[in-house]
């Protein structure tokens, strides 16, 4: 078993890393600021198997740092994706994962990026029994 002290001191020298990273896509990726062709018609193509739209009607962003959510609310908000009726960015939660507890039956999927693997074990276990439950129900619509 982790010694909760020792996880709780990662987690907050993760989080002290991150809020002085740039929010900026290259920092985001370590340098790696472009996708070749390949990674995205294969990110494309999975998708679209998954889902009609293009791809989700509304995002809600988690970020343990502020500045990340605040670069996030203002390049979509630019780009006209808060408030169109299609693909919006609708909440930013400003809050860990282990840390995060979706509203019940709001979500059709949820999508968790390289950040689940901070995570310790029980952490992990506990956030996807928490997403479960932020799931919507099979077939049931909005």
């Amino acid at each position: 078993m982790v010694d909760p002290h020792k996880k709780i001191e990662g987690y907050c020298k993760g989080v002290g890393y991150w809020e002085c990273v740039e929010a900026s896509v290259d920092r985001v990726l370590g340098g790696y600021d472009h996708v070749n062709d390949v990674d995205v018609k294969g990110n494309e193509a999975f998708l679209k198997t998954l889902f009609y739209e293009r791809y989700f009607n509304e995002v809600d962003l988690v970020k343990p740092t502020s500045h990340f959510l605040e670069v996030a609310h203002e390049t979509l908000a630019s780009r006209k994706l808060m408030s169109s009726d299609m693909h919006k960015a609708t909440n930013f939660y400003c809050v860990s994962l282990q840390g995060f507890t979706p509203e019940v039956g709001r979500y059709d999927v949820t999508w968790i990026q390289r950040c689940i693997r901070q995570l310790a074990d029980d952490d992990f276990i506990s956030f996807f029994k928490r997403a479960k439950v932020g799931l919507k129900l099979r077939g049931e619509a909005d």
